[in-house]
């Protein structure tokens, strides 16, 4: 029993550092990237470089990162650590609802990666006693096919990260 409160806690010491860079690391990306402008809440889809837009997206606000198509994300430790290391991210807010501008990580361009990759959701606001809760998780994956950094993709692809270790 020590062991699984051990892990727990230290479970939740990684996630904290995780959504704290990720957190960091969209706020950078918004004020590096230059060109976001309001109003995208119908704009975006397929066609536009740097826009990730999710069909069916409960009204949340959340971060999307883009990582690797290789990466790990069985886990909540596994994705947490894949968040720390983005190939680009960004958010929604209310002015944006489903669509996610994302930016390059560490220059603050429009990301315009080609290909398959994953995308972890973050929920800032999830069930802080059970992360992996199906109608409140910290995370939700889906694979998804990137044309210059443009994709559009339904919620229900998202899968819940529903293992801790």
């Amino acid at each position: 029993m020590k062991n699984v409160k051990s892990n727990a806690k230290m479970f939740r010491i990684l996630a904290t550092i995780a959504l704290a860079a990720v957190i960091v690391f969209s706020m950078t990306a918004a004020t590096c990237g230059g060109e976001k402008t309001s109003g995208e809440a119908d704009g975006g889809g397929s066609g536009e470089p740097g826009t990730l837009k999710i069909t069916g997206l409960p009204k949340q606000e959340l971060l999307a990162v883009v990582v690797s198509a290789d990466k790990d994300l069985s886990t909540l430790t596994s994705a947490a650590f894949a968040a720390l290391v983005p190939e680009s991210g960004g958010d929604n807010n209310a002015n944006s609802g489903n669509v996610f501008k994302l930016y390059e990580t560490y220059s603050g361009d429009t990301w315009t990666g080609t290909g398959k990759r994953q995308v972890i959701l973050i929920n800032n606001n999830y069930n802080e006693k059970d992360p992996t809760d199906k109608n409140n998780p910290m995370f939700r994956t889906a694979t998804v096919n990137f044309t210059k950094g443009g994709a559009t993709v339904k919620f229900s692809s998202f899968k819940v990260v529903s293992k801790v270790l």
